[in-house]
C-alpha cells in the first residue's frame, strides 16, 4: 500500500491556525487508478482532475476520464466537485451527474470517475505509515486514530473500554492488548452468554458446594488471567448485581469467590467491550453509573467507527481478508464492484464484510473479482442509488464513450510512442478497435513508434 504524500494547491498556509485548517482543508485519497500519489491534499481554491496527458492538478492514467474531468472546489455553501463538461461525467456517492454540473459533496464522499475510485474527506488528512497493519488496517483519518490510541493505551496501563457498534473489530483490538503482555495469559468472556449465576462463577470462580454441582474449587478468568488481560466482551449485558463484584475488582483488584470469605487479589488488566450506549444503560437501571464513571477514570474509552464512517478503509480490510485466506491480491475489485462495496451501508461492519468476501472465493478464483461475484442486496443498493429498479445491475462501468476522434488517437500514439497498448489504454477502448478505427481514418500508427538509437560507429 503506498505511503501518504501530501500535495498542496497553496504552499503559503503553514501558519494558518488549525480551527481554520480545518474548515479549509481537504483530502482526497485515490483507491483505483494510476496517479502518482494516492492522497492529495486540497485548499480553499481547488484542485482539477484529469487524465494523463492534461495540465490538471491531479493527474490519473485513466482512458476513461476526460483530459480535464472535474474540479473539487469550495464554495460559499462548502466542498463541490465541478464537472468540466467531461465525456463521461461521473458518480458521486453512487448518482450520476450531468455534463457541466455542480454537486455538493459530503464530509465522506464517493467518486467515480471513469474507472477511478476516490474518497473525498472534508479533513485535514493524517498518516501514521501503518495503513496495512493487520490489526486495524485503513487509510482513514480514524483508523489513524485509533492506531495511535491503540498503540498508547496498550503500553500504558490501567483498564479499558471500548465502545463500537456489532463487527466493528472490538475483540481484535482486545487482542492486540494482549500481544503487549505476550508472556501472560489472555482471556476472554462473554457476558451475553452467561448467566447471572454462571457470570460470577466463570469471573471470580467459587469454592465447592458454593452451590448445587459445585463438587470441586474452581478458579475463575480473573484469577487464570495472573498478570495478562482479561477481555470482557459485551459488558454492557453483564448481571446487575454481578457488576457490583466487578466494580470492586477494578477498584483495588480485590475479589471473592462464589461462596467463599476469603479475599483474594489479581493483578489481570480488564480489557471490556460492548455496542451498547451504556450513558443509556445507566438511565434504563441496567448498568451501574459508579462502574461506568471508573471505566472511565482508568482511561478515556476508545471508540471504534463503523465502516459507513471510514469507507476509504474498506479496500484495506478486503485485503486483509484475502490475505488470511490465503490469496495476497494488489487488486482485487473491478471499479464497479469496489464502488458497490464502498457505497453499501454494512449494518454489521467488518463482520458482514468478511463474510462478503468469503462468499466472493466461493464464486471466483479469478481476479479481479465482479460485481457478479458479490451478494445480490450490495449490487441492488448502488442499483437503488442511482435511480434504476433495484435488481441486480450489471454496471462494471460507465457508460462508453463515443468513439474517439482521429484527432485524439493521434494525440494518444504521440503521448506513448505508437504503443497500442497503452493508446487504446488512454483512449478507453480494446486494442483490436483502435486497430480498426486506424484503418478507417487512414493512420498509419507504426509511424509514431519512437526510432531505435543507433550506436555510433
Amino acid at each position: 500500500m503506498k505511503v501518504m504524500e501530501t500535495w498542496q494547491t497553496d504552499p503559503q498556509d503553514d501558519s494558518t491556525p488549525v480551527n481554520e485548517r480545518d474548515h479549509e482543508v481537504a483530502h482526497l485519497r485515490i483507491l483505483t487508478g494510476r496517479s502518482t500519489r494516492s492522497i492529495y491534499e486540497i485548499r480553499s481554491k481547488g484542485v482539477s482532475i484529469g487524465r494523463v496527458g492534461s495540465d490538471s492538478d491531479i493527474v490519473i492514467d485513466d482512458g476513461r476520464m476526460s483530459r480535464r474531468h472535474a474540479r473539487i472546489e469550495r464554495s460559499s455553501g462548502g466542498w463541490r466537485l465541478q464537472d468540466l463538461h467531461s465525456t463521461n461525467c461521473g458518480f458521486v456517492d453512487g448518482r450520476g451527474f450531468g455534463s457541466g454540473a455542480r454537486t455538493p459533496l459530503g464530509s465522506e464522499a464517493v467518486i467515480r470517475l471513469g474507472d477511478t475510485l476516490m474518497v473525498f474527506r472534508a479533513a485535514v488528512p493524517l498518516d501514521d505509515g501503518r495503513a496495512d497493519s493487520p490489526i486495524f488496517p485503513g487509510v482513514s483519518v480514524v483508523a489513524a486514530e485509533v492506531r495511535q490510541r491503540l498503540q498508547a493505551l496498550a503500553a500504558g496501563t490501567g483498564h479499558v473500554l471500548i465502545l463500537g457498534e456489532t463487527g466493528t473489530g472490538k475483540e481484535r483490538i482486545a487482542r492486540a492488548f494482549g500481544e503487549f503482555r505476550a508472556s501472560q495469559p489472555f482471556v476472554t468472556l462473554n457476558a451475553a452468554e452467561l448467566t447471572r449465576e454462571l457470570a460470577r462463577s466463570e469471573l471470580f470462580g467459587h469454592v465447592r458446594g458454593a452451590f448445587t454441582n459445585a463438587g470441586a474449587n474452581k478458579a475463575g478468568l480473573v484469577d487464570s488471567a495472573g498478570d495478562g488481560v482479561l477481555f470482557l466482551d459485551e459488558i454492557g449485558e453483564l448481571a446487575i448485581d454481578v457488576q457490583a463484584d466487578l466494580l470492586r475488582f477494578l477498584e483495588d483488584g480485590s475479589y471473592r469467590p462464589v461462596g467463599s470469605t476469603e479475599l483474594r487479589r489479581s493483578n489481570a488488566r480488564l480489557v471490556a467491550a460492548t455496542h451498547v450506549d451504556l450513558d443509556q444503560a445507566v438511565q434504563h437501571g441496567t448498568f451501574r453509573r459508579d462502574l461506568l464513571a471508573r471505566l472511565r477514570a482508568s482511561n478515556p474509552p476508545l471508540k471504534l467507527p463503523p465502516l459507513r464512517e471510514r469507507r476509504e478503509d474498506i479496500l484495506a480490510w478486503t485485503q486483509l481478508f484475502f490475505r488470511q485466506a490465503g490469496r495476497d491480491i494488489d487488486e482485487p475489485w473491478t471499479a464497479g464492484a469496489l464502488e458497490c462495496l464502498l457505497l453499501y451501508p454494512w449494518d454489521e461492519n467488518l463482520r458482514g464484510l468478511g463474510g462478503a468476501v468469503n462468499l466472493v472465493l466461493t464464486r471466483t478464483s479469478s481476479f479481479p473479482c465482479k460485481t457478479e461475484h458479490l451478494p445480490p442486496e450490495v449490487v441492488e443498493h448502488r442499483a437503488k442509488l442511482r435511480g434504476s429498479p433495484g435488481t441486480r445491475a450489471s454496471g462494471e462501468s460507465t457508460p462508453q464513450r463515443p468513439d474517439p476522434s482521429k484527432a485524439e488517437i493521434e494525440t494518444a500514439l504521440v503521448e506513448t510512442q505508437g504503443n497500442m497498448r497503452l493508446a487504446a489504454r488512454r483512449l478507453g477502448i480494446h486494442r483490436r478497435k483502435l486497430y480498426r478505427l486506424c484503418e478507417r481514418f487512414g493512420i498509419a500508427h507504426e509511424s509514431f513508434r519512437a526510432e531505435p538509437q543507433r550506436k555510433d560507429e
